[in-house]
Formats: C-alpha cells, structure tokens, sequence
C-alpha cells in the first residue's frame, strides 16, 4: 500500500509540475515532454544516419553497393575537407540566427524535411550503374545530407543547453528525454530486421531500404517538430544584450577554455572505442545469420541504453560527471578485453557490446551537460555566449578526423576485406580482424578517458558561476533603467532576474521558480 501510495504522489507531483516548474528550476513537465517527443522523431533520422555511412559496416554503402573501404575513407577525407571549410558559416550563423526565436529551435522547424528527403534518395541509386557512378552518387549525396544531418541534431542536442541555466536540471531533462527517445532505436533495432525477412536478400537487398528510408525519415521528421513547437530558450543576459562577435575573437576565446579542449580531445578516440560496436551489423549477418534472434537480440541490447539514461543522474548526483565519464570509459574498455581473445560466439560479443552500450549511454548525459558547463564558464569568463563558435572546434576535430579515418579501412584491407563482403562469413578472416578491433576499442576507451583527469571543475562551481551571472545581468538591468537597486542584495530576487527568450527586446522572469512567461 505504501508503494502505492508513493507512486500516487509522484503522480500528482509530475502534474503538479505540468506547466510550472518546481521551486529552483526553469522547465515545466509539458515541456520536457514536447523536448522528448521531438529527440524520439530526432533519433529516428539518426537510425536511418547510421545506415548510411561512409564506412565498410555499413550493409547499404559496402555490402549492397560493394564500395571498397579505401574508397569510402577517401569520400570521407573530402567530406570533411568540405565541413572545415563551411564551419565558419554554420558557426556565425547559429551565433546570428535570424528572427526571436532563439538560438537552436529554428533548425529543428528548417532542416528536418530536406533532412529526411536526402536520406531517402541514398537508397534509390541504381545498382547497375558503374562503381565510380555510384560512388560519386553517394559521395554528393552523403555531403549534403551529413551537413544538415549533423546541423539539426547539433541544435536539438544543444537546445537542452539553452533551456535552463540549472545544471542539475539539465541532467533530468537529459535522462528523461533520453530515456522517451531510446524507444526510437530500439523500435527499429527490433523491427528493422523483421521488415527485412519480407525481402528475399533480407537486410542486403535495396529494396528493404527504398521502404524504411522514406518512412522513417519523414516519421522522424514529423515528431521532431515537437521540439520546435512545445519549448523555450532561456539564457542570461542584460535585456538590452546583443551580443556581436568577430570570427577571429570568438575562435581565440574559444581556444582559450580549457574545458573545451578537454571535451573535444576525448571525442578524438571515440571511433577508436567504437571499433567493436559499430561492427554489430556484421555480427547480426555474418556470425549470427538469423534475423529473427537478431531481432529480439536487438531489444535486448536496447535496454542497455535505457538502463544507463536511467541510472545516470543518480551516478552523476551521487560522484559528479567527471567522476561519471572515468567510471563509464573504465567499464568500456574493461568490456571489450574479453572480444580480443574469444569473439566467434555472438552470444558473448553481444553480452561485452551491453556493456559498452550502458556506459555509452550514461555518457548521452554527461557529455552534453559538460559542454553546457563549459559555455557557462565561457559567459561568466569574457562575458560572451558563444553556442555557434564553440561549434569552430569542429574545425580541429575534422583535421584529426582526416588521418583517423583510414585506421579502420586499412585494418579491414589488411585481413583480408576488399571489396567482397562474402568473406566475412569466413572466421579464419572474421575473428583475428574482431580480435585486433577489440584491442583497438580498449585504447580508445582510455585515451577517452585521459583528458578528463584535467577537468576541474565541480557541480558547485558552476553553479556559484551561474549566480553570479545573474548579479551581473541584474546590475546591468537596473543600469539600464529595468529593476529596482535596493533589491540587489536579495539573492531570491535575484534569482528571478536576466533570462530572456533569445530575442534582445523580450524579457521573461519566473515567478517563484515557476515557468517563464513572455
């Protein structure tokens, strides 16, 4: 009884919180819902993404188009030659985001139909045209596609940054919604395969994704309007703020935060610690061979995702996300040990990708809200909000990327995978391959885990840094005309000062902790 009763109260306390928040945050329920909803609609583009990479794992771009792996790493290099050049634009663009409507929800209203329609087209290029056709096609078409790709899950992970101010808040929105959009892959991890046995060469038939690609694209597309439609930005500045800065001084103050540096060094490795993972695919055809298992092997896997979203704010609550990242990264790597000496046996390379999976996911919520820290430390350090040129990072990232492309495709070369993917069924070429990605994933897991050794700052202080903002943006208010001074001593009233929706002219104050109003 008494369990029922305290479900009961949470019941009550989550419509109680529906529309205005609880005392000390920013978010309401309703709006955590419409963000979650939207990140579902987000992660079903992002299932079909991952269906399209320039990588030799990937059953559309290798096994069905047959594209070698050197020839896939090399479209990657131009690819990423092409993003270093248009970053600048994208950066001061998100910086200087036409209209009042903030500095992320636009993208998610723009980029989601084009999005969903580049995708779809990647699946309906002609088998019987010549391998260089078809490459130059999927070369063009995967530029466009992975420009707006990227551009629109960038804003709708960083709109979560510019909902709330509140560290701690943007950890429960992160687990939550984290929690609501897993479902995306997990419904296609599971329904993807059973689709695919309506298709005589299964998931190597073209076919299969001339159906999934356009349904769950635009599907995705549909909900991630809920983003747009059902949130806010808040940010703390001077109601009179506009903000304006020169590439050249944003790139040299961004280069100047060391947080930055280290949450962007680590992401270096991530394809490293990923060697195994990203290699499920082949694990499902070629050791497996069974898409029925494959599918409920699918679900399965999937609650490691849902496990670590869960269990994640409690980790980080309980021993910070520094702490968090460390732990997570050690059981990453610790996982994939076993695969290096015995990966022939997909039940226990499933059970060691689980594990990866888990600390992957509990790392969905730290590294988000890391990044959120930083540019608060970046504001309360020079003054400037600077969510488009942090993004000039990717500049850097792009250049590492250029040489760490090619380790995998020469891996891949080197045992024995050309251009005939049949070859993957053979284990005498399969398993010393998996043995040397599994060795692989263990350095990558800590190499990732080194930089945030340097990462020193604490929950609390970002939140004193976080008062402090909104002393200043209160003392340049009341400079301006807007407050009362004798109140400048009152830190509740404080508390209720400087947010504003995103526009310079637009103010909204909370109301006891409660939800903003325009």
């Amino acid at each position: 009884m008494q369990i029922i009763n305290k479900a009961g109260e949470v019941v009550k306390d989550f419509f109680r919180c529906w529309k205005k928040p609880a005392e000390g945050n920013y978010v309401g329920n309703k709006e955590i819902i419409a963000y979650s909803v939207g990140g579902m609609g987000v992660q079903f583009i992002v299932a079909i993404a991952s269906q399209i990479l320039l990588q030799a794992n990937c059953l559309l771009i290798g096994t069905v188009y047959g594209l070698k792996p050197t020839d896939l790493a090399l479209l990657l290099m131009i690819n990423t030659i092409i993003s270093i050049v248009i970053q600048p634009f994208k950066s001061w663009l998100i910086d200087n985001t036409p209209g009042n409507q903030g500095k992320a929800r636009p993208y998610l209203l723009w980029l989601g139909p084009p999005c969903a329609l580049l995708m779809s087209l990647t699946a309906f290029i002609p088998q019987s045209w010549s391998k260089q056709t078809i490459l130059i096609c999927v070369g063009a078409l995967y530029m466009v596609m992975n420009f707006i790709y990227q551009f629109y899950l960038g804003m709708y992970t960083q709109l979560v940054q510019l909902m709330t101010p509140n560290t701690n808040e943007r950890a429960k929105i992160i687990s939550i919604s984290s929690v609501i959009y897993s479902l995306a892959p997990t419904i296609t991890g599971a329904v993807f395969p059973l689709i695919a046995k309506a298709f005589e060469l299964g998931q190597v038939d073209q076919n299969f994704y001339k159906v999934i690609f356009p349904v769950f694209s635009f599907l995705g597309c549909g909900l991630g309007f809920f983003a747009y439609f059902g949130t806010k930005e808040r940010i703390i500045v001077p109601r009179r703020q506009v903000q304006k800065v020169k590439f050249k001084d944003g790139f040299i103050k961004i280069c100047q935060n060391r947080y930055f540096w280290i949450n962007n060094v680590a992401t270096w490795f991530t394809f490293a610690r990923a060697a195994i993972t990203g290699s499920m695919a082949w694990a499902y055809i070629y050791m497996l061979q069974n898409e029925v298992i494959q599918s409920a092997a699918s679900l399965v896997i999937g609650t490691a995702s849902l496990v670590g979203m869960v269990i994640g704010p409690f980790v980080i609550k309980k021993i910070g996300k520094k702490n968090t990242v460390l732990l997570t990264d050690g059981a990453i790597a610790l996982s994939m040990v076993p695969l290096i000496f015995y990966n022939n046996n997909f039940y226990v390379f499933a059970i060691m990708c689980y594990v990866s999976f888990w600390g992957t996911a509990v790392q969905i919520i730290t590294t988000p809200a890391m990044s959120a820290d930083a540019l608060d430390y970046q504001q309360w350090k020079t003054g400037d909000r600077l969510e488009g040129f942090s993004q000039n990072f990717a500049i850097i990232n792009s250049l590492v990327a250029m040489g760490t492309n090619y380790i995998l495709p020469l891996m891949y070369e080197y045992y024995g995978l050309i251009n005939d993917y049949d070859v993957l069924y053979d284990e005498a070429v399969r398993s010393p391959m998996l043995s040397a990605m599994g060795l692989l994933a263990v350095i990558g897991a800590v190499l990732h885990a080194v930089p945030f050794l340097f990462w020193n700052m604490t929950e609390k202080d970002q939140e004193r840094m976080i008062e402090d903002l909104k002393r200043r943006a209160h003392e340049q208010n009341v400079l301006d005309g807007y407050g009362d001074a004798s109140v400048l001593s009152s830190q509740e009233h404080l508390n209720e000062e400087g947010f504003t929706d995103g526009s310079a002219d637009q103010t909204v104050a909370p109301e006891e902790g409660g939800e903003a109003e325009i």
